[in-house]
């Protein structure tokens, strides 16, 4: 399914200096699915403009930093511009930033601050410059209008790759059509979990009319009690079992040996190459679902996927399910997206780097090809 949301961006900058470049950034931001807002949307309203600019903020899912060669007013308050006070803002509350620099070198006289306090704003400039450059923000670069346009339109794209599931507008009539699609997937789990309950209920009537023939059998064959062999508690055991309210017939699922749980040589490569790479990195495994791509897997912010196919998808899923199944991963949350390494993950990850000689200082691709 296409992604059909759409992401509000607060376009934060200087404004006289910069109005072609905020009028430029307009249009690649309408491109690439986003409503762009900012100080042109500004009105009259009974409150203070800082409040206005605050509460648009709030409503939009990312902030968008440009940066040319001017300070800007300042916030008498504050003691700082007023554009670095909306960025103080947006990182408190956790918005994703985006940040376009305007090379120096390309900065004209007549595009930097003037007045009596010129030279402070400059310097003032130089350190926000440099602060937000390492603030673990996503910053590009511009010289001109042309190569602002190259920069901004990719800086869009990929950030949706990266948004929480919680952001974005969506029109009411494409919202009921996923509603209605997670409704279907519903019944059709209810149906299948009936159906297998109905089976599990003929089983049952299937044995006891066994039984009864047995019986029947036995008395035919004028047969004495003693004659019967006797059920001992492990046979009964082995046979029902009660597993979250339901009884179970046979052999269950945690009877079953775990192939490669205690042999390096038959766990898969996937599964292994994931839990030693979060294992060195933050301990954690990352899967992302989005409504325009297939689920992508990642840890330590690296990519396993070879490429976006169906295929690659369902390799490293599986591989991710395994780990879970085995107790080496468990889910952090209520999305099912963020998954932590357990302390025997820890060990086994340990053990499967030192077993295999997996190189976690290479990309996964390129040492995955060692094991192919």
């Amino acid at each position: 399914m296409k992604n059909i949301r759409k992401f509000s961006v607060f376009i934060s900058s200087t404004y006289e200096d910069l109005k072609k470049e905020r009028q430029a950034l307009v249009g690649v931001a309408l491109e690439n699915n986003f409503i762009p807002v900012g100080m042109e949307q500004f009105h009259a309203a009974p409150t203070s403009q800082w409040n206005v600019i605050t509460k648009m903020i709030d409503e939009c899912d990312f902030y968008l930093l440009v940066i040319g060669g001017r300070y800007g007013s300042m916030d008498e308050e504050t003691d700082i511009s007023y554009t670095e006070k909306e960025y103080n803002y947006a990182k408190t509350k956790g918005l994703p930033v985006l940040v376009l620099i305007k090379q120096p070198s390309a900065i004209a006289e007549s595009e930097k601050d003037t007045g009596d306090d010129k030279y402070d704003k400059m310097k003032r400039l130089d350190e926000f410059r440099e602060r937000v450059k390492n603030d673990k923000n996503t910053v590009d670069f511009f010289s001109d209008l042309n190569s602002l346009k190259y920069v901004a339109s990719p800086t869009f794209r990929n950030a949706i790759n990266y948004v929480d599931d919680n952001a974005g507008w969506v029109r009411y009539r494409d919202i009921v059509d996923v509603i209605n699609e997670e409704a279907e997937g519903r019944n059709k789990v209810n149906a299948e979990h009936v159906e297998y309950q109905q089976k599990m209920l003929e089983d049952v009537k299937e044995m006891f009319s066994q039984f009864g023939s047995r019986i029947t059998e036995l008395e035919n064959n004028q047969l004495t009690w003693e004659d019967i062999p006797t059920a001992t508690n492990e046979d009964i055991d082995k046979l029902f079992s009660v597993e979250n309210e339901t009884l179970i017939i046979g052999k269950t699922e945690g009877d079953k040996s775990v192939v490669g749980q205690y042999d390096v040589g038959n766990i898969p490569v996937e599964s292994a190459f994931l839990l030693v790479y979060a294992a060195d990195g933050d301990g954690q495994i990352i899967k992302i679902r989005t409504l325009s791509a297939h689920t992508q897997i990642f840890t330590s912010g690296k990519q396993f996927m070879a490429d976006n196919s169906k295929r690659e998808s369902a390799r490293w899923i599986e591989a991710l399910d395994r780990l879970i199944e085995w107790g080496w991963v468990k889910a952090v949350g209520y999305k099912g997206e963020i998954f932590e390494l357990t302390g025997t993950g820890y060990s086994k990850a340990d053990w499967l780097k030192e077993g295999m000689g997996i190189d976690t200082s290479k990309d996964p691709l390129d040492e995955l090809k060692e094991f192919e």
